[in-house]
């Protein structure tokens, strides 16, 4: 009866640890969505950025977040493929 128990904590703590990572990679992927409509607005000019600094910002910031992304979403991958 114990291993019984400890796989489905196992399984529990597994599937926890797999939501916690897809929240952080979509939080993550949502963050880099509107740096690049930050950037793209200030590039169109609709948006009150005279010196294009909101355009520089928007696109330095999601090339930096888009490594931590990536990093996030291929564990998640694995330990999908690996629970089935």
């Amino acid at each position: 009866m114990d291993t019984s128990e400890s796989v489905t904590r196992k399984n529990a703590l597994r599937t926890a640890l797999r939501c916690l990572v897809l929240g952080g990679c979509a939080c993550t992927a949502l963050l880099i969505v509107l740096l690049v409509g930050m950037a793209v607005l200030s590039a169109t000019g609709l948006s009150s950025d005279p010196h294009g600094y909101r355009m520089f910002a928007g696109i330095l910031f999601a090339a930096i977040l888009l490594p931590f992304a990536l990093a996030l979403w291929l564990p998640y991958q694995w330990m999908r493929r690996r629970g089935n």
